[in-house]
């Protein structure tokens, strides 16, 4: 008996495996390339000098002949992914059980409560033992005596559903704050903390409309976040080259300069195909990219694992709970799998150059 998925296509046992396998050669491709770029993994602020105010790399040096190399590599390797990509989901690969774990949300904010928890009473302890006080990332330096004791009473406000707003309200406060000691155009990197102040508030309602918006959220913040700060590799490779200096074996033989180019791309594909993948692939690459991650803590330490923390559990709850249907807007189920591939790489280009536009716009226009 030939079964269907919630779409009406027919897929046949064998055919499904063919489509599957053929997803899982694309993904190795993409795995792989991760594994090449694991500075990616560490946020260079925490461990190097930098200067936001510095002028970042002129675009013309930018856009050097490898530059370009791995451009047209990318664009082919996301059109492959999209047709991959698409084609498991009509063929509905592993949709049924894609489609049951979307019920996972309680379990979700439950991971996301803990992991704020952790995060702050970690921020706490590093304060109190370390002498160390930040706001929400380990170079956001503060001053007050008064903040780790405020981060204290917020790991207890993630222990009971009924103060998740305050939590969230009070992860606004401090990032308010870290805005106002370090400007705009630095705190645009840690975006994901407004989007998880988001979720606790809006999560905490008894509306599914609300609980929606929050995910939608949380993973759309999530992903801009890091399409983000992929760009910074381009425009300041020469904050990392210190950090690769100190551990010569993360470079695999390769130029530091070409190096940093491969994981912008790299940091910039994996996050656009997480974004915008409908099948399953979405819970293999959150996967693949949290495995880079936990791999960084080995290599950068604890600073890594706590600066870290609430990005890999965004990333667990993508796992667990699995993307929002709002992806379904990149869809054209009427389309072939190849003309939806071309769409969403066009897609890919426009978010690249916009990515740039920002980013160096935005520089000119906050940092002078």
């Amino acid at each position: 008996m030939e079964s269907t998925n919630q779409r009406g296509a027919f897929a046949p046992p064998p055919e499904t495996r063919q489509y599957a396998m053929k997803m899982g050669r694309t993904l190795a491709v993409l795995l792989a390339t991760i594994l090449i770029a694991s500075p990616a993994a560490a946020h260079i602020k925490w461990f190097e000098p930098f200067d936001v105010s510095a002028q970042p790399k002129p675009l013309d040096a930018v856009l050097s002949p490898t530059f370009v190399t791995f451009f047209l590599i990318s664009v082919v390797l996301v059109y492959l992914f999209f047709v991959v990509d698409r084609i498991a989901l009509r063929r509905g690969v592993m949709e049924t059980f894609h489609q049951r774990l979307k019920v996972f949300d309680g379990l979700s904010i439950l991971i996301m409560r803990g992991a704020a928890g952790l995060f702050f009473a970690s921020t706490w302890a590093m304060a109190i033992f370390g002498g160390i006080r930040f706001y929400l990332a380990p170079e956001l330096i503060a001053d007050e005596v008064w903040l780790p004791w405020f981060q204290l009473a917020l790991a207890l406000c993630a222990l009971s559903r009924w103060t998740t707003p305050l939590l969230g309200a009070g992860i606004l406060l401090l990032y308010a704050l870290a805005l106002h000691h370090y400007g705009v155009f630095h705190l645009i990197d840690y975006l994901i903390f407004p989007a998880v102040a988001y979720f606790f508030m809006a999560t905490a309602s008894a509306s599914y409309g609300w609980k929606k918006s929050g995910f939608v959220t949380l993973y759309a913040v999530t992903g801009i976040n890091f399409l983000w700060l992929s760009i910074e590799k381009f425009a300041f490779p020469d904050w990392t080259y210190p950090l690769l200096a100190k551990h010569p074996a993360l470079l695999m033989g390769i130029a530091p300069e070409t190096y940093m180019v491969l994981a912008g791309f790299v940091e910039f594909v994996i996050i656009f195909t997480l974004l915008g993948a409908a099948s399953v692939a979405t819970r293999l690459i959150a996967f693949a990219f949290q495995t880079l991650l936990v791999l960084g803590i080995f290599e950068f330490g604890l600073v890594d694992a706590i600066g870290h923390l609430m990005i890999n559990a965004v990333l667990f709850v993508l796992i667990v709970r699995g993307p929002t249907d709002a992806r379904y807007i990149l869809v054209l189920s009427t389309k072939s799998p190849q003309m939806e591939a071309y769409f969403m790489t066009g897609l890919y280009y426009l978010a690249f150059v916009n990515a740039f536009i920002l980013y160096y716009g935005l520089h000119a226009l906050l940092q002078g």
